[in-house]
């Protein structure tokens, strides 16, 4: 056992001399051994790492829970690791939030985790799932809906935190061996009665499942197992695609929100779709797994004919499609934004905090290509100006006189007909003389105050957006 579990954390690296490591322990047979086994390790090759056991009581079986922790901590001691011990009132917490048993034990269990590796200077954390839990995992998502990301099982390695990883080093090992192990080496680890309740659906998966299939074929882990890692090596290779096309069809990316253009999106093969929306969402939310259901309710946003549609899925998270964008971000990341109205300095510049856009001014006597500018500027006849300058945002009933046109349009449906995002609309700055909006930077200006070859004085307006407009004018 020794041998092949140092061997299984040598060739993939999980765990490196010095380390400081944070183990997860139970009291449990799985926990137990490999708190064991890395001791062992430890003390014959010199690693030199630096053992932490975390032990959470879940509030869930009274008496029972305080003698596993008591175990644990007595197992600690024999051992010379370092035990801290948590208890949470886990049922209450369920109630707060609507989680499951076992999804709130999990999240609840992971943040005492994660606060002993920070406290500790942590870089890893070990967890004894083994190879049978491997199999449970694997069935278990193919029964309650996943793609081939899914069938790959749990990764020997993965990041939880920036610098602290995840890894588990009996995953090549069966349930079978550990309780050999522990019965070898005089260790009398505790059980957790709920592990028998046919409650949990896994425990049913477990106690009733599994072993019709080992009448089937006696070898069924073996298969299972075996055709995962196929899966996985293909998985891998249609990532790698997934990754380069994510690349093109990504409009703006920032550390909690994605803006991809859907129409690019829509060109792609299904099979990558799929696997982009899965990266996308991994990278915007903190929930590690989702589940296919999730997956194709963004595909069906990105197929709908609607000009606009949003979804909210589980974390809070908040995917739109909007005029051909299709957009990743948390809920109420979209900023509130205010009315607001500034005079506007002539000559000079303005920074407006609101739109996030510097606005510069010129009062100049002469003037030469101004039928020929950039949408984010504007030139005026400076002596046909109907009132004092200010920038302000949209009000109910604005509207303009088009330039090069006889009609008036309301502001709404000019924003609407140009495409421009619900969410920024109260965002974009207004030029406005007196009472009319004189100018819409980079959509349209009106018709009053027009240069002519007979304008002595031109009102030069130009509009520095900032990174974030983007995606509204790209």
């Amino acid at each position: 056992m020794l041998a092949s579990v140092h061997n299984e954390i040598l060739r993939e690296r999980l765990l490196l001399p010095g380390e400081t490591v944070v183990v997860g322990v139970s009291g449990g047979n799985d926990s137990s051994a490999l708190l064991h086994i890395l001791v062992a390790l430890n003390e014959h090759y010199h690693y030199g790492w630096k053992l932490h056991a975390v032990h959470l009581n879940h509030g869930f079986r009274g008496e029972e829970a305080r003698q596993d922790a008591l175990y644990a901590q007595e197992l600690c001691e024999s051992l010379g690791v370092a035990f801290h011990l948590f208890e949470f009132d886990v049922p209450a917490y369920m109630e707060q939030t609507g989680m499951g048993g076992q999804e709130a034990s999990r999240e609840v269990r992971y943040g005492f985790y994660l606060q002993v590796a920070k406290e500790q200077g942590a870089a890893k954390l070990a967890l004894a799932h083994h190879a049978d839990d491997q199999v449970e995992t694997i069935l278990f998502r193919l029964i309650r809906g996943t793609r081939l990301h899914g069938l790959t099982g749990m990764p020997k390695r993965r990041w939880m935190a920036e610098g602290i990883e995840v890894v588990r080093p009996l995953l090549h090992k069966t349930r079978q061996e550990l309780e050999a192990y522990c019965r070898e080496n005089g260790l009398a680890p505790r059980e957790d009665s709920s592990n028998r309740s046919r409650k949990y659906k896994r425990n049913l998966l477990r106690l009733d499942v599994l072993p019709l299939l080992a009448q089937v074929n006696s070898r069924y882990r073996e298969h299972i197992l075996e055709a995962a890692e196929a899966i996985r090596e293909d998985h891998l290779f249609l990532q790698r695609l997934a990754q380069e096309q994510l690349q093109k069809v990504t409009i703006a990316q920032k550390p909690d929100e994605i803006v991809i253009e859907n129409e690019a999106f829509q060109k792609c093969d299904v099979a990558l779709q799929r696997r982009m929306i899965t990266l996308i969402l991994g990278y915007v939310s903190k929930q590690t797994e989702w589940s296919s259901q999730h997956v194709e309710a963004v595909l069906h946003i990105s197929g709908g004919s609607r000009p606009s549609a949003e979804l909210h899925l589980p974390g809070e998270l908040v995917v739109s499609r909007v005029y051909g964008r299709i957009h990743f971000c948390p809920k109420g990341r979209e900023e509130r934004i205010h009315m607001y109205c500034y005079d506007l300095p002539v000559p000079g510049s303005i920074w407006i905090a609101e739109s996030k856009v510097w606005v510069h001014t010129h009062d100049l006597e002469r003037f030469t290509g101004w039928k020929r500018l950039p949408e984010n500027e504007a030139v005026f006849d400076a002596d046909r100006l109907p009132g004092p300058l200010f920038l302000r945002n949209r009000r109910p009933g604005d509207s303009l006189a088009l330039f090069g046109s006889a009609s008036e349009k309301k502001l709404k449906e000019l924003l609407i007909d140009q495409k421009i995002p619900r969410a920024w609309r109260d965002r974009m700055p207004l030029l406005v003389a007196g009472e009319e909006v004189m100018w819409v930077p980079g959509v349209r200006r009106s018709a009053a105050a027009p240069v002519t070859e007979q304008t002595e004085r031109f009102l030069h307006v130009r509009v520095e957006f900032g990174e974030d407009w983007r995606e509204v004018f790209s």
